[in-house]
């Protein structure tokens, strides 16, 4: 109590600003727990299902399994049937539907990181104002007071850094976080579109192959005998 005495209007507003980035950081923990992010069986399923040829086994496996890499190769998986540039636009939609909802509350941690600073640094100027206010009221005799103002600008600046250092290692942990799993997207994106090209490759040349007893059968067929005098 004598702390929030000391620091003043200023420390309350820290002390708000911190709860916040307290409440922030462990949401944002939370969430990513639980998403999935071990993509090496969803993929291992996927694309012996791509390789296949069954749309729906592979659209299974990526809703069983859950979690962002999942949902971005489903909503890829949904517009295979219509060719390679509905699924590039379908992954670019997906990806940053997964971005948007991931990166969620990092950037007002990040703001409150340069904020929480510069509130100590507000508490400091206003101390400092409080403490020569009262030199100029009763001189330099009296030291206790100038104890509340000088009190105010070393108890907020000490509590602006006590917020703003850990909220700062808390938001850069989340945001690695984050950038693993959008990289893992990048990644298993380039490695599914490969397999559908393998396996769209492999369909051609099983047409050609049927095709060629076809023609062969055509040419082996012998011509109209000549009439016989």
């Amino acid at each position: 109590m004598n702390l929030l005495v000391a620091g003043g209007p200023v420390l309350i507003a820290i002390a708000l600003v911190s709860l916040y980035a307290v409440y922030l950081f462990f949401e944002r923990l939370f969430k990513l727990s639980r998403e999935r992010t071990d993509s090496d069986v969803l993929m291992g399923r996927v694309n012996a299902a791509v390789r296949e040829r069954d749309l729906e086994l592979a659209l299974a496996a990526c809703e069983n399994h859950g979690g962002p890499v999942a949902r971005v190769l489903r909503a890829a998986l949904l517009r295979l049937p219509y060719g390679r540039s509905a699924v590039e636009a379908a992954f670019q939609e997906a990806s940053l539907q997964e971005e948007q909802s991931l990166t969620r509350g990092l950037r007002p941690l990040a703001a409150i990181a340069q904020i929480a600073p510069m509130l100590g640094l507000l508490g400091t100027v206003t101390g400092m104002i409080i403490a020569f206010t009262e030199i100029a009221k009763q001189g330099t005799g009296n030291p206790s007071a100038l104890a509340y103002g000088i009190g105010q600008a070393l108890v907020t600046t000490a509590a602006g850094l006590i917020v703003a250092i850990p909220t700062v290692v808390g938001q850069h942990y989340l945001a690695n976080r984050v950038d693993s799993i959008l990289m893992d997207i990048d990644r298993r994106r380039e490695e599914l579109m490969g397999n559908v090209v393998q396996a769209v490759a492999a369909r051609k040349e099983d047409a050609a192959r049927t095709e060629e007893p076809r023609a062969e059968r055509g040419a082996a067929v012998p011509p109209r005998a000549a009439s016989q005098a």
